[in-house]
C-alpha cells in the first residue's frame, strides 16, 4: 500500500495530527522536494528520508519527473513493503504528481490512502486578507501556457518560486491584466516570517521568490 502524506504549507503547526503522528512513525519517508520546512523538523526527529529533488535536476520536463516519482513509488510497493510518501500543502492540491501515481496504483492493483494535511491555499488567502465566496481559479504556473486566468474571479497562481518562473507568469498575466493592474506576492504564507508584497503587475519579477511563493490576483473590475 501506498500512504500519500500531506506537509501542510509551512511548519508542523499546519500538519494535521494524524498526518504527523504517522510521519514519525514511518521507518522511511519519500519525500517530493527536501525543500519544505517540515521536512527540516522531521530530520530533527530522526526520521529517514528519501527525497526527489535529484529527479528534478537529471530530468527534461517535469512530466518525466512525476513519471520517474510513480515509477520508483510502485517499484517500492511492489516489493511488498507499506510505501509513505509526502507532498507540500494537501496531496489532492496542486500536486499533479499525486494525480499520476494513483492512476498508475489503480491499473495495477496498488491500494492508496490518502492522509490530508492544511494546503497553501488557506494561509495565503488569510496573508491576502481575502475569502474565495465569489469563486477562485487555482493555476500552477507551470502550466499558463495551457491555462488562461480568468479576470471574473479570483485567481491564486502557486509554484512560482524564482524569477523566472515569475517573469514567465507575470507575462502570461500581461496578456489579460493592464501592466498596471495591483497584483499580491506572498512568500511563506503559513511561517512567522510571512512576506505580503503588491505592486503593480509590470513589477511583479522584481522580487525574491522560493519554493513558499504564491501570487494572487483579484478580478479584474467591469
Amino acid at each position: 500500500m501506498i500512504t500519500i502524506v500531506g506537509l501542510g504549507p509551512s511548519n508542523h503547526r499546519h500538519t494535521s495530527v494524524g498526518a504527523w503522528e504517522l510521519l514519525l512513525a514511518a521507518p522511511t519517508v519519500f519525500v517530493r522536494t527536501a525543500r519544505h520546512p517540515v521536512v527540516d523538523e522531521l530530520r530533527a526527529h530522526g526520521v529517514t528520508l528519501t527525497s526527489f529533488d535529484s529527479l528534478y535536476d537529471e530530468a527534461e520536463s517535469f512530466d518525466e519527473v512525476y513519471a520517474g516519482i510513480a515509477a520508483c513509488l510502485l517499484e517500492e510497493a511492489a516489493a511488498g513493503g507499506d510505501v509513505v510518501y509526502a507532498v507540500p500543502g494537501h496531496p489532492l492540491a496542486g500536486e499533479r504528481a499525486v494525480g499520476l501515481l494513483m492512476a498508475r496504483a489503480r491499473a495495477v492493483g496498488v491500494k492508496v490512502r490518502l492522509v490530508g494535511s492544511e494546503s497553501f491555499i488557506e494561509p495565503v488567502l488569510e496573508a491576502v486578507g481575502v475569502g474565495f465566496d465569489v469563486g477562485l481559479k487555482i493555476i500552477d504556473a507551470l502550466s499558463l501556457d495551457e491555462v488562461r486566468p480568468d479576470p471574473d474571479v479570483p485567481n491564486l497562481i502557486y509554484q512560482v518560486y524564482d524569477r523566472l518562473i515569475a517573469s514567465d507568469t507575470k507575462l502570461a498575466l500581461m496578456e489579460v491584466y493592464p501592466d498596471e493592474f495591483e497584483v499580491t506576492v506572498v512568500t511563506g504564507a503559513g511561517t512567522d516570517s510571512v512576506e505580503v508584497r503588491t505592486a503593480p503587475l509590470y513589477e511583479l519579477d522584481r522580487g525574491e521568490f522560493d519554493h513558499l511563493s504564491s501570487v494572487y490576483v483579484p478580478p479584474l473590475p467591469p
